[in-house]
């Protein structure tokens, strides 16, 4: 019986040892802006869709109705299209930005940036107006 089990885990192990993980190219190690990649990161159904997602998602609820303003955001579209690190960089002081925060980390995946061939990790500054 120990000699089954030794066979097993002999077994399993050669085949966890033997996959092959493709090394990222240096391109793919740097961090771009959005200016900077061959194509630019993109909302499933572009501009207009992320800002109706946005709107439809950000909740006013305890916001004075007559509160105006812009929130500024940066954030990292990654190669899988998930967003990372989103940073409120500027905020009216009146909890919008939390809030456009919280939006943003639900957002769905993104197609990603390219640069050379190759899907890239790329940043964006994003300006939401309040009216």
């Amino acid at each position: 019986m120990k000699k089954y089990i030794l066979f097993f885990i002999i077994l399993f192990t050669q085949n966890l040892i033997s996959q092959n993980i493709e090394p990222l190219s240096p391109v793919q190690k740097e961090l771009y802006g959005f200016e900077t990649v061959q194509v630019k990161p993109e909302f499933p159904g572009g501009k207009e869709k992320f800002l109706e997602y946005i709107k439809a998602n950000f909740k006013k609820a305890n916001i004075d109705k007559n509160t105006k303003g812009q929130v500024l955001a940066t954030f990292i579209v990654e190669m899988d299209g998930s967003i990372t690190t989103i940073k409120i960089i500027k905020d009216d002081g009146i909890k919008t930005g939390k809030i456009l925060k919280k939006v943003l980390e639900k957002s769905p995946k993104w197609l990603c940036g390219e640069h050379e061939g190759y899907h890239v990790r790329t940043k964006v500054d994003f300006t939401f107006e309040i009216n």
